[in-house]
Parts: structure tokens; C-alpha cells; sequence
């Protein structure tokens, strides 16, 4: 019996010599979850860091909280996605965008929070916008 303690001591030293540096070289790593649905309306959820990321100036998070939009009486000149679009403040007398948001348009009546033309039930908003070949 007490052969086989010693044998036992001797393999659990062993064990412990041999492997247990290998478990304390280990790294480990973590990093804080955060939910969409806790960015503020200034920021957006960014999928590949999993956490919420400031939009640029004069934009907001858009409906789905993954990306930015330009705020109200600002038109988009660029969209790179995420944060990476540029908006440019509409003229005074233009204050609404079109649903694209690329031009701003002037309404024939208020605006709907997203900065969008509100047309009355049983109305259509008329427009033509011309564009050129190289979008402007």
C-alpha cells in the first residue's frame, strides 16, 4: 500500500511538472458584450467590433441601429457605409431630402421627423429630379 502511495505521489508530480507550465503560458481574453439596442442615437452597432461607434458629424443611427444617417435638413454626398458618409446642410429654402436622401427638395408641407416630405392622405409628392451621367 504504501508503494502505491508513493507512485501515486511521484505520477501526480510528474504530471504537474510536466504539463502544468503549458497551463499557466495560456492567454486568455475578453472583451465587454454589447447589445445594439444600448448604442445612444448618435452612435451605430458595429458587427465586426461588437460594440457601438460614434456616427459622424450631422448624422444618426438609422432604423436598424447598424448604420448612419444624415439628420434632418442634411443631404448625403457620399456613403461609404457605417460612418463613413458625409452630409452636407440643405439650402433654407430646400429643407426636405428626397427617400434616398441624396438632394434636398422643398415640401409643399411639414416634414416628417425623418426630414422627409409629408404628403397629406390621398396626395402624391410631384417631383423630377434630372440627374446626370456622373450624378450630379
Amino acid at each position: 500500500m504504501a508503494a502505491w502511495s508513493l507512485l501515486s505521489a511521484r505520477a501526480v508530480t510528474a504530471f504537474l511538472l510536466l504539463f502544468l507550465p503549458r497551463f499557466l503560458q495560456a492567454q486568455t481574453f475578453s472583451f465587454p458584450f454589447q447589445q445594439p439596442e444600448k448604442c445612444d442615437n448618435n452612435q451605430y452597432f458595429d458587427i465586426s467590433a461588437l460594440s457601438c461607434v460614434p456616427c459622424g458629424a450631422n448624422q444618426r443611427q438609422d432604423a436598424r441601429g447598424t448604420s448612419c444617417v444624415c439628420l434632418p435638413g442634411f443631404q448625403m454626398i457620399s456613403n461609404n457605409g457605417g460612418p463613413a458618409i458625409i452630409c452636407k446642410k440643405c439650402p433654407e429654402n430646400m429643407k426636405g431630402v428626397t427617400e434616398d436622401g441624396w438632394n434636398c427638395i422643398s415640401c409643399p408641407s411639414d416634414l416628417t421627423a425623418e426630414g422627409k416630405c409629408h404628403c397629406p392622405i390621398g396626395h402624391i409628392l410631384g417631383l423630377w429630379i434630372h440627374r446626370l451621367i456622373d450624378g450630379t
